[in-house]
C-alpha cells in the first residue's frame, strides 16, 4: 500500500482524480497545507500548546458564549462519548478551550487537551482547523488527515457562528480508532451538527433577547433564524437565514420583513410564553414554516416561562420551576417538598442521579425559588475542566500567581457566587487534593485565592451533583468521607427516566414541546415505542430522538421507523464500530439506537475482560457506577458470571 505521505504528494501533484472520493475533499486542504503553509505530509513533530494564561484569556474572551456552550458540550459527550469520542470546543484560532473525554480510554488522544492548537496551518487537515478555514462542517476520516500521525483518528468539526455571522469557534468530536466504520462516524457527524445548531440558536436568541425571533425550517429540517422589531423590520439574521434568503453576509442593515415575504402581520403575532406555529409565503408563492418566539425580556422578572412537565432545561433562557421539574413523579415531588421546606436554611444540597436526568435543571430551579434568586447562579463542571485549572477556577488566583496567570488575577467561582448559588457538577470527579481545600472553604466560609494572603469571606448556597456512587468512591479512597457529609445537608436522588411512574406525562410533554409546534403528530405505535424504550440517556436522549424524528418523518406523522429505536431480537456477538471484528452487512443493525447498544455492549465486555472480571474497576474505566454497570449488563443480556 502506498505510504501516506507519498499518497498526499501524488494527489496534490496529479489533482483530486487519484483520491478514492468523488469530491475535492481532502484535496483542497492537502494542497493548501503544501503550497500555502509549506507543510510536509510525513510525521507531525508536535501539536502546539499555549500556556495556561493564554487558555484563560481565550476563555475570558468567550465568557458569555461559554455559559451556553459548556452545557451543550456535556450533552454531546453524553451521546458520542459512549462510542469512544471525546468532545472539544475551540476558539476561532483553533485553540482548545474545553474538553470532555474519558482519558483512560484506549481511544483517547492527549493531543485534544485544552491548550492544543488545531489550526490547519499548524496541524494540517483536521476537523477543527479545516472547518474554521472553510467555514463549513468538516469530517476528516482516518487517512484524510494530512499528517501520517493522525491517520488512525477520525474527527468532525462544525464552525460556530456569532449572530453577526463571524466565526467565534468550533465544536469538534474526535476518536482514535483505526477500525471505526465510516457509517458510524457519519451518524456521529449528524449528532455534532445538531448540537452546534442548538448552541448557535441559544446564543442568537440571547443576543436578540429583546426582539421577536422567527425560526424558519428548511426542507432538510434544519432551522434558520430572523430577529424582527415591533415594526416588522429584520434587525438580525443567522448564517443559515442569510444563505436561504440571499441576504448580505456582512454589512447587515435593517429592512422590512415584507421585502422577503407576502405581507401578513397576523402570522407573526406572538404569545407571551410558548412558541407559536408560523407560516410565511415568499413572493414566488413558496411557503416557509416554523414558529415565532416572543422577546425574552418582555416577560418581566416575575414571570416564569411555562415548560412542560419533565422537560430538561435547554439553556439559560429557560426558567423551570421545581414543580415543572418534578412532573407527576411522586418521588420527585417529595424531593421538591423537602427542598422547599429547607430553602431558607442554606443547607448544602447533594443531587445524585444518572447523566441526563436533569440534575443541573433542578439546581437552577431551586436557586430560582430560593431567597437568593436575585443573586448569581454560578456553575462549575468538575469533570469537564483539566485538573490543573480546577483549583484556580474555583478559588481564584492573584495576578502573577503562576506562569500564564492574568496580571489582574481572577476572583474564582466562590467569590463570583457570593450571595447566590454555586453548583458543583460531577463533584465525584474532583481530584482528592482539591477535596481537602474545598472542605476547608465549606467549613470556614473563607477563600484565599492562589498566590494571595488575602482572605475573603463568602456566603454561598452550595449544590453538588454526581452520577457516581459516592459511598463506593469513599470505600475506594477516591472521595473524602468528611467532604461527603459536609455536602450532604440534604440528599436528593433523581430517578432515571425508565424508573419514573409518570412516563406518559413526560413523553406527552416532549411531544407537545418538539412535535406539535411543527404541525406534526406522533403515531400511536411510535408513542408506544417511546414509552417502552429504556432510555439510557434519560431526558436528554428522549428529546434528541424525538427532535431528530421530526426531520426524518416523510410527512406530518412520526412513525416508529422515524425514531430509529428498533433493537434486533438477538444482539450480534461481534461489534463493528469499536475496532474488533466487522459485522457482515446482513447482520448489521439498521438503527442508530441498535448501533449504539452494540457498541456499548462491546465496550462493556472489552473493559471487563481487560480488568480480569473486576466489575468495580471496569465501571471506573467506563465512567459509570457499579450499580449502573450491573443494570447495563442486565439490559444487554450478559450474565454477571
Amino acid at each position: 500500500m502506498m505510504d501516506h505521505g507519498r499518497k498526499v504528494l501524488a494527489a496534490v501533484r496529479s489533482g483530486p482524480s487519484v483520491l478514492p472520493v468523488a469530491d475535492s475533499f481532502p484535496y483542497r486542504s492537502w494542497s493548501r497545507c503544501i503550497e500555502e503553509y509549506g507543510l510536509e505530509p510525513g510525521p507531525c513533530s508536535v501539536i502546539p500548546q499555549v500556556s495556561h494564561r493564554e487558555i484563560n484569556d481565550a476563555r475570558a474572551a468567550l465568557e458569555e458564549k461559554l455559559n451556553f456552550a459548556y452545557d451543550e458540550v456535556d450533552f454531546l459527550y453524553s451521546i458520542v462519548g459512549r462510542i469512544g469520542y471525546c468532545v472539544t470546543l475551540t476558539n476561532a484560532e483553533g485553540v482548545t478551550v474545553s474538553e470532555r473525554a474519558d482519558r483512560s480510554s484506549r481511544y483517547y488522544s492527549d493531543t485534544e487537551r485544552p491548550g492544543s492548537v488545531w489550526s490547519e496551518r499548524l496541524a494540517g487537515t483536521n476537523g477543527v482547523g479545516t472547518c474554521l478555514r472553510d467555514a463549513a462542517v468538516t469530517s476528516v476520516y482516518k487517512d484524510e488527515h494530512f499528517f501520517q500521525d493522525f491517520i488512525e483518528m477520525s474527527c468532525a468539526g462544525v464552525p460556530l457562528f456569532a449572530p453577526d455571522c463571524s466565526i467565534w469557534g468550533a465544536l469538534n468530536i474526535t476518536v482514535r480508532n483505526p477500525k471505526l466504520q465510516r457509517e458510524t462516524h457519519e451518524i456521529a457527524i449528524e449528532v455534532v451538527r445538531k448540537s452546534a445548531e442548538r448552541l448557535s440558536e441559544a446564543i442568537f436568541r440571547r443576543s436578540f433577547r429583546d426582539r421577536t425571533i422567527l425560526k424558519l425550517l428548511r426542507h432538510d429540517g434544519s432551522a434558520c433564524l430572523l430577529a424582527i422589531d415591533a415594526d416588522h423590520a429584520v434587525v438580525g439574521a443567522d448564517v443559515a437565514a442569510r444563505q436561504l434568503l440571499s441576504l448580505p453576509k456582512c454589512d447587515f442593515s435593517p429592512f422590512s420583513l415584507w421585502r422577503l415575504f407576502n405581507r401578513d402581520p397576523g402570522a407573526i403575532r406572538e404569545q407571551a410564553s410558548h412558541a407559536r406555529p408560523l407560516e410565511l409565503r415568499r413572493h414566488d408563492g413558496s411557503p416557509l414554516r416554523g414558529y415565532v418566539y416572543a422577546p425574552l425580556e418582555d416577560r418581566g422578572p416575575a414571570r416564569i416561562r411555562p415548560v412542560p412537565a419533565g422537560r430538561p432545561a435547554a439553556g439559560a433562557a429557560d426558567n423551570v420551576t421545581l414543580d415543572q421539574w418534578a412532573g407527576a413523579e411522586p418521588r420527585m415531588k417529595r424531593s421538591v417538598d423537602i427542598l422547599r421546606r429547607l430553602k431558607r436554611t442554606g443547607l448544602p444540597v447533594l443531587v445524585l442521579g444518572e447523566t441526563g436526568v436533569g440534575k443541573d435543571t433542578l439546581a437552577r430551579a431551586y436557586h430560582g425559588e430560593s431567597p437568593r434568586a436575585a443573586q448569581p447562579f454560578v456553575a462549575l463542571n468538575c469533570a469537564a475542566m483539566p485538573e490543573t485549572l480546577i483549583e484556580s477556577e474555583l478559588f481564584g488566583y492573584a495576578g502573577g500567581a503562576f506562569t500564564g496567570a492574568r496580571k489582574e488575577g481572577s476572583a474564582g467561582r466562590f467569590v463570583q457566587a457570593h450571595g447566590g448559588t454555586l453548583f458543583l457538577d460531577e463533584i465525584g470527579d474532583m481530584p482528592p487534593h482539591l477535596q481537602t481545600r474545598l472542605l476547608r472553604v465549606l467549613e470556614s466560609g473563607e477563600v484565599a485565592p492562589l498566590g494571595s494572603g488575602k482572605i475573603q469571606r463568602v456566603d454561598v448556597q452550595v449544590i453538588a451533583a454526581t452520577n457516581q456512587k459516592l459511598e463506593q468512591r469513599i470505600a475506594q479512597g477516591a472521595f473524602r468521607a468528611d467532604l461527603y457529609y459536609r455536602l450532604a445537608g440534604v440528599v436528593i436522588e433523581v430517578p432515571s427516566l425508565r424508573e419514573r411512574s409518570d412516563m406518559e406525562t413526560v413523553v406527552d410533554a416532549c411531544i407537545a414541546r418538539t412535535v406539535e409546534p411543527l404541525g406534526m403528530r406522533v403515531a400511536p405505535a411510535a408513542r408506544r415505542m417511546l414509552l417502552d424504550y429504556r432510555w439510557p440517556g434519560n431526558l436528554r436522549e428522549l428529546y434528541l430522538v424525538v427532535s431528530r424524528a421530526t426531520s426524518l418523518a416523510d410527512g406530518k406523522v412520526i412513525e416508529p421507523h422515524d425514531l430509529l429505536l428498533s433493537v434486533p431480537a438477538a444482539q450480534p456477538e461481534a461489534p463493528y464500530a469499536m475496532g474488533l471484528a466487522p459485522v457482515s452487512a446482513e447482520r448489521r443493525p439498521t438503527s442508530v439506537r441498535a448501533r449504539v447498544d452494540e457498541v456499548e455492549r462491546a465496550a462493556i465486555l472489552d473493559n471487563i475482560a481487560a480488568c480480569r472480571g473486576d466489575i468495580a474497576a471496569a465501571a471506573r474505566n467506563l465512567g459509570m457506577s457499579r450499580a449502573t454497570l450491573y443494570r447495563r449488563l442486565k439490559a444487554h443480556g450478559i450474565s454477571r458470571r
